[in-house]
């Protein structure tokens, strides 16, 4: 059985791969509330980053214990919602990953432009 390769499987599986790490950077800045956070994840990538269903990201992390729930407490919204926050583990994990990332992504483009430098200028 032959597999499928798309361009919107190697999406997938990058927002999969980095999913986490994102997270982490939006609380740098500051807890959230999961409905919150998809919103975040969706506004800041510019719509590049769509999560629906935040929970299992969440909890897989807190079990990681790279971020953890926060006393609950009124939204803007007026409603009672649980907050996340990062922890020091999270922000240790976050800049160790965000050093990988980096280093991959520079390597990738570098490798592309040497081979294939007119399609890497393309969509430029």
């Amino acid at each position: 059985m032959a597999i499928e390769r798309t361009a919107a499987g190697m999406e997938e599986n990058l927002k999969k791969a980095l999913v986490e790490m994102l997270v982490l950077a939006l609380l740098h800045q500051r807890e959230y509330y999961a409905p919150e956070l998809t919103q975040a994840l969706t506004e800041y990538s510019g719509g590049a980053v769509n999560v629906s269903f935040p929970y299992s990201i969440l909890y897989r992390m807190i079990e990681q214990e790279y971020i953890q729930e926060m006393p609950k407490r009124k939204a803007p919204d007026g409603r009672r919602r649980q907050y996340y926050g990062i922890t020091h583990a999270g922000r240790r994990y976050f800049q160790e990953n965000w050093a990988v990332y980096k280093s991959f992504t520079a390597g990738v483009d570098r490798l592309v432009e040497a081979v294939c430098p007119n399609d890497a200028q393309e969509d430029e």
